[in-house]
C-alpha cells in the first residue's frame, strides 16, 4: 500500500476497521480529524472550487458518524497549505480576499467541530497548524513581515474569529516545514496563547503539541509538555508521533542572535510514536505520564495516517501499540 489513503470516505472506514481489529473500546476507540476543503468540503459556496476531490461532503460524514459506518470526530481545522493561494500567507496575506477566506473557513471549522459536539459525534476540537502562515512563504515576490507585525496580525485575527465563535483553538506550533514559522518555540507559543486569553479574558487558545514538532524545536518531548502542563495550557488533546530532534534548540539559537531564516530546520517524518534514536522511548513514555497525570480528563491521541512510503494502518497501529505500553509502564512507576 503506498502512503495514504487518498478518498477520505475509505479512510474513515479504515479507521474503523482498525479499532475494531485492535478491539478498542470505549474511550480508546479510534476517533478521526481532518481538514476542511483537503477531507471535509466546504459547504461556503466562495471556495468550493478549492474542495479535494477526495473529500467527504460533511452531511455524509454526519451520517456515517451515526450509522457507525465511520469513527467518532475528534477535531476540524482550516488548512493554510494544498490549495492555490495559500501560500502567499492565509491571515497575513496582503491580498484581502485571502485573509476573509482564511477567517471564513476557520469560523467554519470551529462551528462544524462544534455542531460534531452538540450532536454527541465529536469531541469538538480545532486545531490551528499554521503552515504557509510563516516568515518564508512559497513565493519569492513576498518577502517577510516584520515580527511584531506578524504577530500583531495573527493575534488580531484570533481574537476576531474566537470572539464571533465563542470557540476553543488548539495551536499545533512548529519550528518550519514547510515555512519558518513565527512561533517556532514552545515559549514564543506560550506566550501567543496568553496574549489571545487575555485579550478574550477566558481560555480561548490551548496548545497542541505534535511530538515530532517539539522535537524539531530541540528540546525533548518530557520538556515541551511539562512546559505546556506548567503553564496551564495542556487540555485534553495531542498529536503523538515522532520525529528527528534538532541537535540544538532552537531557542538558544534565536537567543545568541541568529535570524531565524538562517536556522537549518530538519523534516516533519512523522514517525510512530516511540521510533527514532537512544533516549526517544524513555522520552516519550515521561511525556506520555505527564499529561497522564496531569488531570482526570479522556486524552484524545491524534496519529498520522499519512507516512511517508509506508502502510498508513500499519504506523498507526505501531503508534497505538507504543502509546498504550508506554502509558501501563509511567502507571507503573
Amino acid at each position: 500500500m503506498l502512503a495514504g489513503i487518498p478518498m477520505v470516505s475509505d479512510r474513515l472506514a479504515a479507521v474503523l476497521c482498525l479499532s475494531k481489529k485492535l478491539k478498542l473500546t470505549g474511550d480508546e476507540e479510534l476517533r478521526s480529524s481532518g481538514h476542511i476543503l483537503l477531507e471535509v468540503q466546504t459547504v461556503n459556496w466562495r471556495y468550493k472550487k478549492h474542495n479535494a476531490p477526495t473529500a467527504i461532503r460533511f452531511s455524509d460524514l454526519k451520517a456515517g458518524i451515526r450509522a457507525g459506518k465511520y469513527p467518532r470526530w475528534v477535531a476540524m481545522t482550516a488548512p493554510q497549505f494544498g490549495f492555490r493561494g495559500a501560500e502567499r500567507g492565509g491571515m497575513l496575506s496582503k491580498n484581502p480576499a485571502d485573509r476573509q477566506m482564511a477567517k471564513d473557513l476557520h469560523v467554519e471549522a470551529i462551528e462544524r467541530s462544534m455542531e460534531l459536539q452538540s450532536a454527541g459525534l465529536g469531541a469538538g476540537i480545532n486545531i490551528w497548524w499554521p503552515a504557509w502562515t510563516s516568515r518564508r512563504m512559497d513565493n519569492p515576490e513576498l518577502p517577510a513581515m516584520a515580527e511584531g507585525d506578524a504577530w500583531n496580525g495573527m493575534l488580531s485575527f484570533w481574537v476576531d474569529v474566537l470572539a464571533q465563535t465563542n470557540g476553543t483553538m488548539w495551536l499545533e506550533w512548529k519550528p518550519g516545514d514547510p515555512g519558518i514559522d513565527y512561533l517556532m518555540t514552545i515559549e514564543m507559543a506560550i506566550n501567543f496563547c496568553n496574549e489571545v486569553n487575555s485579550n478574550l479574558g477566558r481560555e480561548a487558545m490551548l496548545i497542541n503539541n505534535e511530538f515530532a514538532h517539539i522535537l524539531l524545536s530541540g528540546i525533548t518531548v518530557t520538556e515541551g509538555v511539562q512546559t505546556t502542563i506548567k503553564h496551564g495550557l495542556f487540555s485534553k488533546f495531542v498529536h503523538a508521533n515522532s520525529g528527528q530532534m534538532l541537535p540544538v534548540s532552537i531557542k538558544t539559537l534565536i537567543d545568541s542572535g541568529i535570524r531565524p531564516e538562517s536556522i537549518l530546520i530538519g523534516t516533519d517524518w512523522d514517525w510512530a510514536v516511540g521510533v527514532g534514536g537512544p533516549g526517544t522511548w524513555e522520552d516519550q513514555t515521561t511525556a506520555i505520564g505527564a499529561m497522564d497525570a496531569a488531570g482526570q480528563q479522556v486524552i484524545y491521541c491524534e496519529h498520522d495516517v499519512n507516512p511517508a512510503g509506508q502502510d498508513p494502518l500499519e504506523v498507526f497501529a505501531l503508534s497505538i501499540k507504543n502509546r498504550q505500553t508506554m502509558l501501563m509502564a509511567a502507571r507503573s512507576l
